[in-house]
């Protein structure tokens, strides 16, 4: 059974689990941003804070679990004398024996969300701790649902690898996908895996590929940026939580030639996995890239929106004068006026004077004795006839 995987050999054993059996599973890639946080507690906290369980506890409260809906698990360890190569209906009846006996104890691997709301309906030792008043989040319309709760239908696999491939389809390529960084850490954690296990990168790569039908190299794409984002974190020892949040902008980052070139990072295509994505004597320059795109803890970061990335950051590392300006400064508007050259920037900003000049006539009439008028009048004449004799002289 261990070499087979999800879709692929014989039927699973299938069973009804009590939840105090059940725990969360710390290497979830949804739950990858908050890795630091181990205990079970943090990571049901981190789903009820912020992964909106409401919505699913409010069903649940009222109809209690669909079983047509099994969450699926792995034991934390596998008990000694259980023969996980055995037919599925010998392992089914080990599996029960040992639930009845309560001398086994399982990780959920498909279903984080559901366990712990499902925790959280029937524990309210629990509610207490993670301080949900009263009235303020569902509760089990009676006890026939609450009981319902304590038990939940499930699938059992021995290795979380035989449920690597499922994963990917339903949350990459599939309805249900994750989040950018969610995907992210769950391809480069099934790689490193597989790395560990004798297998060259690129390989596996392709296996993973091929199990969830990745023809638009979602693969490549999102571990090239994982790997950006680890070499930020090991050489620069760079804050990575705004990099996970928003880990979509360093999508859009690395997918613009002239941003790439000033990091030093090849296309996904032409990348070699197995060395370092961004060169050594480049790292300065991402630094400066992700703190643009994020800050760093003392400056803001110069994006308000991600369409600025395409529109406006990568035509100014596209230009030398302007990065050398947006390093200088730190803003990205200005820097963006000058990508096109000092030249055309000397251009625009004259036009641009001009015109106001020009729009000012149309209503200065009306303020002949205004003295603030007269005085910014002068100031600007002055700056003109200053301009006029820098662009006559002959030097």
């Amino acid at each position: 059974m261990s070499d087979d995987y999800a879709g692929k050999g014989k039927r699973r054993p299938q069973l009804d689990v009590p939840i105090e059996l059940i725990f969360p599973d710390t290497e979830n890639p949804r739950l990858a941003k908050q890795r630091d946080s181990i205990s079970d507690f943090d990571i049901i906290k981190t789903l009820y804070d912020e992964y909106d369980l409401e919505e699913l506890a409010m069903s649940m409260s009222e109809n209690g679990y669909f079983d047509e809906e099994p969450i699926i698990l792995v034991p934390k360890t596998i008990p000694a004398g259980i023969d996980v190569n055995s037919d599925t209906d010998t392992v089914q009846k080990q599996l029960a024996e040992l639930v009845k006996a309560k001398k086994i104890e399982f990780i959920v691997v498909e279903g984080n969300r559901r366990t712990a709301t499902a925790k959280i309906l029937t524990d309210s030792e629990l509610r207490t701790k993670l301080k949900i008043r009263e009235g303020s989040f569902p509760s089990p319309k009676n006890d026939d649902v609450r009981e319902d709760l304590s038990i939940l239908p499930s699938i059992v696999y021995f290795d979380r690898k035989q449920v690597a491939p499922y994963l990917g389809v339903r949350h990459i390529t599939g309805l249900l996908k994750w989040d950018a960084f969610a995907k992210a850490a769950y391809i480069a954690q099934n790689i490193d895996e597989s790395v560990k296990g004798g297998e060259d990168i690129n390989t596996s790569i392709k296996t993973i590929q091929q199990q969830i039908a990745d023809r638009s190299d979602v693969i490549k794409k999102q571990y090239l940026c994982f790997k950006v984002m680890k070499e930020a974190e090991d050489d620069l020892s760079f804050e990575t939580k705004k990099i996970k949040d928003k880990f979509s902008l360093l999508t859009v980052a690395l997918n613009s030639p002239s941003i790439r070139a000033y990091i030093g990072v090849p296309t996904y295509k032409d990348a070699n996995f197995q060395d370092r994505i961004v060169p050594i004597n480049k790292t300065e320059q991402l630094k400066n890239l992700l703190t643009w795109i994020y800050g760093d803890g003392k400056k803001e970061p110069v994006l308000s929106d991600s369409r600025r990335i395409t529109s406006e950051l990568a035509p100014v590392l596209a230009s030398k004068e302007a990065t050398d300006f947006l390093i200088k400064n730190h803003n990205l508007e200005e820097a963006y006026e000058r990508s096109e050259g000092e030249r055309d920037y000397i251009v625009r900003k004259i036009n641009t004077a001009s015109s106001s000049i020009k729009y000012a006539l149309g209503f200065a009439w009306k303020y002949k004795k205004d003295a603030e008028i007269k005085e910014a009048t002068a100031e600007c004449f002055s700056a003109i006839e200053e301009l006029q004799k820098m662009i006559n002289s002959n030097d």
